[in-house]
């Protein structure tokens, strides 16, 4: 970890940005279905009203910000939009009394808002290239900084509404909004844009079919983590019959390694190779999840979950480096590819996990998650000759 401290100052407020983006983020969004049923009343059901409609608005709005960033438009300005969502949508949830309101104003606020984890990558390789710094290793550290948030913002956010209310939760992530709109305003350059040379004929650009199966590789990973989260506390309980204290120790345990295997990966890939380090995570996982569905004790859960952590490790910090690598004189595009893998990746899997459990049992969601992962594998072995382009070939 000592190189940290030898980074650039602003490399170091970049990462601060994406740590204080992911914090409000992680503290929001797995909040939302619980707010939805507890704090408006609604049914378990209509929890797809909201996130049926925030997925898709996500996507979009991923997209439209990679284009933008790939044809000169201003860093800052994107991520102002993005934080102005966010900070207008916490303080407006600190009133919505129906699900109405939330669908129709919450909603698309966050659509927009979820683009700024997005933007920040982009801004970093842009950063990155412009001062020769290494591409990979910052990615891995900006990636360390999500799974730091995410480690801290759900607990704490859980935390509060017990102790507090719902009201008063919206408020703080509100004000890490205002945190974050402060570090933006002083610590990014107005003018920082992509220096890329717009074509003419952008228009009228080929599919990059390279990009998507990279971005589909992403896919299959993200649908085997969401499947597990999503049964793992139903599974381990109810149906194993282990202390409802395992699901949180669990986590715990894939999170501390995973943290430090995202610092490790990028390492190995410069020994092994970027696609490889993806290969050794494509065996991990679904070993991971088969063991998981073999667990009786407690000790079990937390030795496969030691193998979780590992294989979502190597795969969060290589796998951004991997996609931006398939269009680099588009790296706003391929971020977008990246982030929408993740985000669409959540929605299937979170959709899957309950007509799988509802058809079957939580047993076979794990069986159905490790599928998802050797799916990856089976892509990444198919296209071993599939090399990503120079900015020289793209341009």
């Amino acid at each position: 970890m000592s190189s940290l401290t030898q980074l650039p100052r602003q490399v170091l407020l970049i990462m601060l940005l994406q740590f204080i983006k992911s914090l409000g983020a992680s503290a929001l969004i797995p909040l939302m279905s619980f707010f939805i049923v507890e704090g408006l009343g609604s049914s378990p059901w209509q929890v797809g009203f909201y996130t049926g409609l925030v997925m898709p608005l996500t996507l979009i709005a991923n997209r439209w910000a990679g284009e933008r960033l790939d044809h000169g438009f201003p860093v800052k300005r994107l991520l102002l939009i993005s934080i102005t969502a966010f900070i207008v949508a916490t303080a407006l949830l600190t009133q919505v009394s129906g699900l109405v309101m939330l669908v129709l104003l919450i909603a698309p606020l966050m659509g927009l808002a979820n683009m700024g984890s997005g933007t920040i990558f982009t801004y970093a390789r842009l950063y990155a290239e412009r001062n020769d710094l290494d591409v990979a290793r910052i990615n891995s550290w900006l990636r360390m900084m999500v799974s730091l948030a995410w480690m801290i913002g759900p607990a704490a956010s859980f935390t509060l509404v017990s102790l507090v209310g719902f009201g008063p939760t919206f408020l703080s992530a509100c004000v890490v909004g205002l945190c974050f709109l402060g570090l933006t305003w002083r610590t990014v350059p107005a003018g920082f844009r992509s220096e890329r040379t717009q074509k003419r004929d952008a228009g009228k650009e080929p599919v990059n079919w390279r990009l998507l199966i990279a971005g589909l590789t992403c896919l299959g990973f993200i649908i085997t983590n969401t499947l597990f989260v999503s049964a793992m506390p139903l599974f381990f309980v109810k149906e194993i019959g282990l202390p409802g204290s395992t699901p949180g120790l669990s986590l715990s345990v894939k999170c501390v390694v995973e943290v430090f295997m995202i610092f490790w990966s990028v390492r190995l890939a410069e020994r092994i190779g970027i696609r490889q380090v993806l290969m050794i995570a494509a065996v991990l996982a679904p070993t991971s999840m088969i063991l998981f569905a073999q667990v009786t004790e407690f000790w079990h859960v937390m030795a496969a979950s030691v193998i979780e952590g590992a294989y979502y490790g190597l795969f969060a910090g290589v796998s951004i480096s991997f996609v931006q690598s398939f269009a680099p004189d588009r790296p706003g595009r391929a971020t977008a590819v990246y982030m929408n893998s993740l985000f669409l990746g959540g929605m299937i899997g979170s959709i899957s996990m309950g007509i799988i459990a509802s058809a079957t049992d939580f047993k076979t969601v794990l069986y159905v998650a490790a599928g998802s992962s050797v799916v990856a594998l089976l892509i990444l072995l198919a296209t071993l000759r599939l090399r990503p382009e120079t900015a020289q070939e793209t341009v």
